[in-house]
């Protein structure tokens, strides 16, 4: 991803860019930006307020953040924490299913589910019921929790430890089974 800085009224000083391109760099885990992906930070000082803004430009999506603060630094970190969130609900609104009726594209993930009822000595040779879970960024302490609260035996969730999908389980010994998805 390009990082590109700009200061007005004020001089970048090495220490500020640095610690701007160090901080910025987690954007990219959050959405497919490292290839084409553009990140332009403007900062600018108003007497005493320190103002941060930044436009991030991706294949198709624009995110624009701006934060005011009495300090760089703070500006900087507010920014950041800003951006991650705007990428995190415009995630979840792909995820998830939109309300009273399917995601796009439910029939084309569909039908890549692969059922054989060609071979007799195949035990499983048709689906039966489907279901749509979104799987909802979280750690696995807090996919604990909600399974403990939660009716069904299991959960699906994004593990942003692990940065990949995984299903956590009830178990009949009062404990729970994590499986992480291999890709």
């Amino acid at each position: 991803m390009e990082i590109n800085i700009t200061g007005r009224h004020l001089d970048l000083t090495k220490g500020i860019t640095d610690y701007a391109k160090k901080r910025f760099k987690k954007v990219e885990e959050y959405f497919d930006f490292k290839d084409n992906g553009k990140l332009h930070i403007v900062i600018s000082v108003d007497k005493y307020i320190h103002s941060a803004e930044a436009i991030l430009n991706g294949n198709k999506h624009n995110f624009t953040a701006k934060v005011t603060s009495k300090d760089m630094y703070t500006s900087l970190d507010m920014l950041e924490t800003k951006l991650i969130t705007q990428i995190k609900k415009h995630k979840d609104k792909i995820v998830k299913p939109v309300k009273g009726g399917k995601r796009p594209g439910i029939e084309k993930i569909l039908a890549n589910v692969p059922v054989s009822g060609k071979a007799s000595n195949d035990r499983y040779n048709e689906v039966v019921e489907e279901d749509l879970m979104a799987a909802k960024p979280m750690n696995t302490e807090e996919a604990m929790e909600e399974a403990e609260i939660a009716p069904e035996k299991m959960l699906v969730f994004f593990n942003v430890d692990f940065n990949k999908v995984c299903l956590i389980r009830k178990r009949k010994d009062k404990k729970f089974g994590l499986t992480i998805s291999k890709y």
